[in-house]
C-alpha cells in the first residue's frame, strides 16, 4: 500500500494584494520554482526566491483556473507539486492510504481530510475543513480553521 503524502505548510507574514506576485512567508523551505502553493482558495505557482530568501517567494498568480485574491497574514499555505491539487471533490470511501493530505480541491477551494477506521472500514468518510473568519484587534481579519485532522 502506497504511503500517504502529507502537504507542509507554511504561514503568510504580511497580507497580499491581489496583484502582488510576491508572498512574504514564515519560510521558505522546500520551496523551489515549479512547486504549487494553496492559499484561501488560490493556486500560484512559485517562479523563484525573493531577495529575502528565506521568507520571500515569487509567484505566478491564478493557476489552473483559480482567481488571483487578497491573502490575509497568517492564513495557512499548503506547498506541493502540481498533481497533488485536485478539480473535483473526493467520493466514496477513501482507501486506508490516501495519497496526498490533505485533498484539496481547488475548483472550488475546499479542503478534505479522510475520517475513520483503516481501508474498508464502512466508518471511514470524508472531512470537510471549515474556517471561521471574524475580526480582530483593531479590526484586523482573523481565520481560523477546525482542528480536523487526517488519519
Amino acid at each position: 500500500m502506497p504511503a500517504t503524502v502529507t502537504l507542509s505548510t507554511t504561514t503568510l507574514t504580511l497580507n497580499v494584494s491581489a496583484q502582488a506576485t510576491l508572498f512574504q512567508v514564515a519560510s521558505t523551505s522546500g520551496l523551489t520554482p515549479g512547486k504549487r502553493l494553496f492559499v484561501d482558495g488560490e493556486l500560484v505557482r512559485v517562479v523563484g526566491l525573493g531577495v529575502n530568501a528565506s521568507t520571500e517567494v515569487n509567484v505566478q498568480r491564478g493557476q489552473d483556473s483559480t482567481r488571483a485574491v487578497v491573502h490575509d497574514a497568517g492564513e495557512t499555505v499548503y506547498i506541493g507539486e502540481a498533481h497533488q491539487f485536485y478539480s473535483k471533490d473526493p467520493s466514496g470511501v477513501p482507501p486506508g492510504a490516501v495519497l496526498v493530505s490533505p485533498y484539496i480541491n481547488v475548483s472550488n477551494g475546499t479542503v478534505w481530510f479522510a475520517q475513520g477506521g483503516p481501508e474498508g472500514d464502512a466508518k471511514r468518510w470524508w472531512q470537510k475543513q471549515t474556517a471561521t473568519y471574524g475580526t480582530g484587534p483593531l479590526g484586523v481579519r482573523t481565520v481560523s480553521y477546525d482542528l480536523t485532522s487526517s488519519t
